[in-house]
């Protein structure tokens, strides 16, 4: 029985330790009596016979290029051969290799013959004739089940399985309808379904192949009880919260495979494996071992960020993943700059009355002093997220904000509660490197509160998305897309306080503008805000040498004093270009952009220095 590849992470250090070995290693031969050692030099024989080699009657293109590639003839073609007769033992051994691509593509009557001619003094031509005769139909493939038990396995359909009968007997199909049959079995409970052989029977006068595979079902399992080894500090029971199944339901090896998932995605384990007893225990209830190695639940993180418009900034964190032993997360978070300081201290308690529902709460102190607006603030939130989907989630929650505020001289204080509701998607392959796939969110938040001592209620809308196209199969070219649309339902801006209107620029919306910059402008050019932003930008993302990486990126966009966008401000266009560093950690990036239709309070140009891409 295959169970499901074991889940586990790169033991830290592993490359390290390996690279000791190697200097060890070498630092012994290079010590000590260097005659335990002597200089070996190895010759090149002279190659005797040069030689092409054709291939004739191939009954396809993509049979040609299989060939060429799996015969000897063709892959030792440009280190010659000894001698004549030395090519000649090559390509007659290389005849099975051709009838054997020629039964797999359903040619079964098919002939191979070579021919071996010396064209001049140490040349040679190696020609292939191949004759494949008529493609063979498969015109019936049944499958005999035995199984063990009183419950006989379901009914197996080789055509619905993927089996090409009534069509050319392609070998490569025939065995992926056995191997689906097998997978289905295992789905239906009979955990230790195996493959045991196939018989078939040509009509070399009609053409036609008929093929009996052989399938052993074993005995029909329901799942049994749940174990665990090597968890120690992770209650076991919070972990069979994540099981797919009720105890008692008939196994399926998806479940498992599903179950093993959920484990390693909770990071408490450097490497997980959920298993099956080696053999069938003769019982219909199967017991499932989880064997898990725990991974350290403290984790101390720290970066550096430098934007010509925010300066340089300092980040550190702190998370215990296992606080009292059901995976409660608490996350303590310092950012230190000369714009924005700010500390945060949150809590997740995953798993919280039903599987994929976290109940969540977090503090954040700030303070801000920027050309927009100077002010101090606490916000508390307290909220339930819920898993959507495989790759979606939602959420919603309570608010509360406490601000002192300086508009340009202006005092005022904002006391405000508000209800945020998400939904997000994620269909990206990679949190800081998406190299395909996609990503969307939507925020809806309605205020209500006092600013300045008047009451104000305004409800905000914001979504955004982005898009990744790989350009090429290694996914080392990409073509990046993003796009943000927001609004403030309120009856004017001064009612809505400064540090929740709508801005854009800087190196997460608009490169090359400063932060907050694009958009209405005061009589000391500091930004205003607005109640309606846009934001558009594409990026061209390509290798240039290793582990280093260039980006070519365009971006856009507007800020409106009204609640809808009238460009009455312009928009404002940025270009540039930057370096990518791939770490295992994630990208470092370097980005410059340039205002492309700059007003006079705008700078030359932006940089920005952080990891993980813009967008």
């Amino acid at each position: 029985m295959q169970a499901p590849v074991p889940f586990r992470r790169c033991p830290r250090g592993a490359s390290l330790r390996f690279a000791c070995l190697a200097l060890a290693v070498m630092a012994a031969g290079c010590s000590g009596n260097r005659e335990l050692f002597p200089a070996a030099e190895f010759e090149r024989p002279e190659t005797t016979v040069n030689y092409e080699a054709v291939l004739e009657g191939a009954p396809s293109d993509d049979f040609a290029e299989l060939a060429e590639a799996s015969l000897a003839t063709w892959r030792y073609m440009e280190d010659g051969a000894p001698s004549p007769a030395f090519l000649r033992r090559r390509a007659e051994d290389d005849v099975e290799t051709l009838l054997k691509i020629l039964r797999s593509r359903g040619y079964y009557a098919g002939s191979v013959e070579t021919a071996v001619e010396e064209t001049g003094p140490g040349e040679a031509r190696v020609t292939f004739s191949i004759a494949p005769g008529p493609a063979f139909t498969l015109t019936r493939h049944d499958f005999v089940v035995s199984h063990e038990g009183p419950i006989a396995p379901p009914a197996l359909d080789a055509a619905g399985l993927g089996s090409p009968v009534g069509e050319q007997a392609r070998a490569a199909a025939i065995a992926e309808a056995e191997a689906a049959a097998v997978g289905l079995l295992k789905r239906r409970g009979f955990a230790y379904a195996g493959f045991q052989g196939r018989s078939g029977l040509a009509d070399p006068e009609a053409a036609t192949l008929v093929v009996d595979s052989r399938i052993a079902a074993g005995r029909a399992h329901v799942f049994g009880e749940v174990s665990f080894e090597g968890v120690e500090s992770v209650e076991e029971d919070y972990l069979r919260t994540y099981l797919p199944w009720a105890p008692g339901e008939t196994f399926d090896t998806e479940k498992l495979r599903t179950y093993q998932q959920r484990l390693f995605a909770t990071e408490l384990f450097d490497g997980i494996s959920v298993r099956l007893p080696e053999a069938s225990p003769g019982e219909e209830a199967l017991p499932i071992t989880v064997v898990a190695d725990e991974r350290l639940p403290r984790t101390v993180a720290g970066g550096l960020r430098y934007d010509t418009d925010l300066g340089p900034s300092a980040r550190v964190s702190f998370e215990h993943r296992n606080l009292f032993g059901r995976n409660e997360r608490f996350r303590a978070e310092a950012e230190a700059g000369l714009i924005e300081q700010r500390l945060g201290l949150g809590l997740r308690k995953p798993q919280f009355l039903r599987h994929g529902q976290d109940i969540v709460g977090d503090i954040t102190f700030t303070r801000t002093d920027d050309e927009a607006f100077e002010a101090l603030s606490v916000t508390a939130f307290a909220g339930l997220e819920r898993e959507i989907s495989r790759r979606g989630r939602g959420g919603l929650g309570v608010l509360a904000e406490a601000s002192r505020i300086d508009d340009d001289g202006d005092e005022g204080t904002a006391l405000l509660l508000g209800v945020p509701f998400f939904a997000a998607y994620d269909g990206s392959d990679d949190l800081l490197n998406p190299t395909t796939g996609g990503r969307f969110r939507f925020n809806a938040t309605p205020f209500g509160g006092t600013f300045e001592g008047a009451g104000t209620q305004f409800l905000v809308l914001d979504a955004r998305g982005s898009y990744y196209q790989p350009l090429d199969e290694a996914r080392d070219y990409v073509l990046a897309g993003r796009g943000r649309v927001a609004t403030i339902l309120a009856p004017g801006l001064e009612r809505i306080p400064p540090t929740r209107r709508l801005y854009s620029g800087g190196g997460g919306s608009v490169r090359g503008y400063r932060e907050r910059f694009i958009g209405p402008l005061d009589a000391d050019n500091d930004p205003v805000g607005g109640r309606s932003a846009l934001e558009a930008g594409v990026e061209l993302r390509v290798p240039i040498w290793d582990d280093i990486g260039g980006v070519v990126f365009t971006e856009a966009g507007s800020v409106s004093t009204e609640m809808f966008p009238d460009f009455a401000e312009g928009i404002q266009v940025a270009a540039g270009v930057g370096l990518r560093y791939h770490t295992l950690a994630g990208p470092v990036r370097l980005d410059v952009g340039v205002p492309l239709n700059p007003r006079g309070a705008d700078d030359a140009f932006q940089v920005y220095f952080s990891i993980g891409q813009a967008f």
